[in-house]
């Protein structure tokens, strides 16, 4: 059940941005950079979990935060630009392979934190915890096609602040843990309070 509840929670996320970019390339680029962000993630964990317990935590915690907060940046810097009506050319596959490294990202990042949670039970039960991982899995797919036309409508600058401020949030927990053994209770702090610096980011 933890399994299956920590992958549903996940997975959901990464189906709700990948959905949120389908309605702007209007072709399905977005679920597979999606499914390519989670597998690259998922698979590795479910083959080789016991390996991957080898690797001390800590390092992966401050590369993950790196490239989270190199993500958060880009999220935020595009959607002060549509904010602050500055208009900027891009060429267009350039704006394209932005979105879709999003995607990706994103996904692999919401795959990470369920992962970190499935590696834990795996010496447990195995089998549990692959069945809730699939079965978690076939739901979200089932979700995404379903509501895919009502998450499309949400505004992608929006969205794009939000995740920068998310992203950020992760970031600043992942390096926490690292260096301070911090609390995971914090992250909705470090959320509001990145909220509230991108929005000065975005009004100055």
């Amino acid at each position: 059940m933890a399994s299956l509840g920590i992958t549903l929670l996940e997975f959901s996320e990464a189906g709700v941005v990948a959905s949120i970019y389908h309605g702007i390339y209007k072709n399905s680029l977005p679920f597979l950079y999606a499914i390519a962000g989670v597998l690259v993630v998922t698979i590795p964990i479910l083959t080789l979990g016991k390996l991957i317990t080898l690797i001390p935590i800590d390092y992966v915690l401050i590369v993950s935060g790196i490239i989270l907060a190199y993500f958060g940046y880009k999220l935020l810097r595009s959607a002060r630009r549509y904010f602050k009506h500055v208009k900027k050319w891009v060429k267009s596959d350039e704006e394209k392979k932005e979105g879709l490294s999003v995607v990706f990202t994103v996904s692999a990042v919401e795959a990470l934190e369920a992962g970190l949670v499935v590696l834990a039970l795996i010496p447990q039960d195995y089998i549990s915890a692959v069945m809730g991982v699939g079965i978690a899995s076939v739901i979200v797919i089932i979700l995404t096609a379903v509501l895919k036309a009502q998450i499309a409508r949400i505004r992608l600058p929006h969205v794009k602040f939000v995740l920068s401020a998310l992203l950020f949030s992760l970031a600043t927990m992942w390096f926490s843990e690292a260096f301070f053994d911090a609390n995971e209770l914090l992250l909705p702090l470090y959320f509001f309070v990145f909220l509230g610096v991108n929005y000065l980011a975005v009004k100055l």
